[in-house]
């Protein structure tokens, strides 16, 4: 089968998607990717066709990313990042459709549902963290991470509120030149799609978040899309290991694809803190194009797998992004989140209530004392140790990648013999990471 795969955001968002075309490539589908240019190469590699997305992936994430972004404002920098690209943007997201007999898809609101409508094709919607209402969280993007149950469940209706009044800036023009009716204002999500219920996938596992009791029967939470091959032909730069030989295992501080306006500040107090603290430590290199200066204990590393790397390290700083959250616990380390935005407060909360790690700093409140403290924690409290290793041998029993496909398949199959329509599917076993 012909899928298209689009994914809006970075390497984090991207890296997935490319762990889950694998798997479908593996079963005999045609995949395809449409994400920023910046991807064409990782994707090609895997041997999927690529269909480029116009936009930078570094002046977008530096766009949402912004200190002190989060709820209204958060919308209002993803509009801010598009305004002055919608109109091929998405022309280029109905050109990567263009041969799709199905679509799988990042949330971005109602385009792609609306991509999907107009084409009357099978779509699956996917999340990296909640979007769908519950108590346990809310809603990506919102403040107030541990306000209570009660503030959890209002975010939704709100947030989904606030999204369709964005739509309305971008979608409602596209939408009438195709013939297709205005989107009302929604406050919870649109699962309805041309007579079919829109299946909805989880990249997460319910050993970190327990899967809500009251969410629909088309939302499935597989487990994490983690790639379990990466490392299998890296070979460390020599620097690398001797660094790692040459004393006790360090801790990795590395904050993906972030990019912010105070980017220098970040990195000065990350480095005194590792200075008062004593601990060694492998800094990545990312940092928003940034030079890391030459620093006693330190070793600056370009790409490492994480899987490589993090089972070689005492503990892990970063971010937040769900999949080096997500690596970094299954690798049995200690964690300390320092979110930027987005999803990675939810991230920096699940990781405290596990037990694995301190109290998430937020970017905008790390202080040289803070990172410090945090960091005489992180490798001194046997707790998160122990917590850490243990969690992390329960999530080697999971597959991700496979329940993911195994859903995919299933409702593809039920969605194409609803309309009388003969599935080209090959039957397989169903896994489940939800019991």
């Amino acid at each position: 089968m012909r899928i298209t795969m689009i994914c809006i955001g970075s390497t984090g968002d991207v890296r997935p998607y490319i762990v889950l075309g694998r798997e479908l490539k593996r079963r005999g589908h045609d995949v395809k990717i449409a994400a920023f240019d910046t991807f064409e190469e990782a994707v090609k590699r895997e041997g999927m066709r690529f269909h480029p997305i116009s936009g930078d992936v570094r002046d977008f994430m530096a766009t949402i990313m912004s200190k002190g972004v989060n709820g209204v404002a958060f919308l209002k920098q993803v509009r801010n990042s598009l305004v002055d690209i919608i109109d091929p943007f998405l022309e280029d997201l109905e050109a990567a459709c263009d041969d799709a007999e199905a679509l799988i898809a990042t949330f971005f609101g109602q385009i792609f549902h609306s991509l999907a409508e107009v084409r009357h094709i099978p779509y699956i919607q996917t999340h990296y963290y909640p979007m769908d209402q519950n108590k346990t969280a809310p809603i990506a993007a919102a403040p107030g991470q541990r306000v209570g149950k009660a503030w959890n469940n209002m975010t939704y209706p709100l947030g989904y509120l606030l999204i369709s009044l964005m739509e309305k800036y971008y979608l409602s023009d596209w939408r009438k030149a195709r013939g297709m009716a205005p989107r009302k204002l929604q406050r919870r999500p649109n699962y309805e799609l041309n007579g079919h219920t829109v299946p909805v996938l989880y990249a997460m596992s319910p050993l970190l978040m327990p899967r809500p009791v009251d969410w629909s029967a088309n939302i499935h939470m597989t487990g994490f899309w983690l790639d379990d091959q990466a490392a299998l032909d890296y070979e460390p730069e020599p620097g690398l290991q001797e660094f790692l030989d040459a004393g006790e295992p360090p801790v990795y501080i590395g904050f993906g694809s972030m990019v912010s306006d105070d980017m220098g500040e970040t990195l000065n107090i990350v480095l005194e803190a590792i200075r008062r603290s004593g601990v060694r430590a492998i800094m990545a290199k990312g940092w928003g194009g940034m030079d890391i200066p030459d620093t006693p204990n330190v070793y600056k590393a370009g790409f490492v797998p994480h899987d490589w790397l993090f089972s070689k390290v005492s503990a892990v700083v970063h971010h937040g992004g769900a999949g080096t959250t997500a690596a970094g616990i299954l690798a049995g380390k200690p964690t300390l989140v320092i979110p930027f935005g987005g999803d990675q407060p939810f991230w920096g909360e699940r990781v405290r209530l596990l037990g694995v790690g301190p109290k998430p700093i937020p970017r905008e409140r790390l202080t040289v004392r803070r990172m410090t403290n945090a960091l005489n924690l992180l490798v001194g409290n046997k707790s998160y140790q122990v917590a850490a290793k243990e969690l992390g041998q329960r999530l080697k029993n999971e597959d991700g990648a496979i329940c993911a496909v195994d859903v995919i398949e299933h409702e593809l199959r039920k969605w194409l013999r609803q309309e009388g329509r003969t599935p080209v599917l090959v039957e397989t076993p169903q896994h489940s990471a939800e019991a």
